[in-house]
């Protein structure tokens, strides 16, 4: 349990996206230290929007648009699914494929959720 973040609670209302962008951190400011995988929790169903986008899922180029939600690969959002991903590769380095954001949300709609970082080292968030 010393690996991993304490759980963040996310709100997004209609019109409300976040940009594509990687988890984990440049190892050259960062060192060793990084973000291994994400736990995403959807804690409502989301009817219109809000889904989670990999822009990069399958081998995809680097997009021009990080607020492109048409390219690779969504996750709706439904209450009580898990999505788990990877940031780093085998070798330690970002996963430049975990390129991921948060689709517009829809007219009258509101997307709770919430997402726990996993670290490839203990970093002492939380105790055991």
């Amino acid at each position: 349990v010393t690996q991993q973040e304490h759980v963040q609670m996310l709100r997004y209302e209609a019109g409300e996206h976040y940009s594509a962008h990687h988890d984990a951190f440049d190892m050259t400011a960062h060192g060793l230290f990084n973000r291994l995988a994400t736990v995403f929790f959807y804690l409502t169903t989301v009817n219109v929007g809000g889904h989670t986008n990999f822009p990069r899922a399958g081998g995809l180029p680097q997009p021009h648009d990080f607020f492109d939600c048409s390219r690779g690969l969504s996750v709706a959002p439904k209450e009580g699914r898990i999505i788990i991903f990877y940031s780093l590769d085998a070798a330690g380095y970002i996963d430049y494929y975990s390129l991921h954001g948060g689709c517009d949300v829809g007219s009258g709609e509101t997307k709770w959720s919430a997402n726990k970082w996993i670290w490839n080292t203990p970093m002492g968030y939380t105790k055991d």
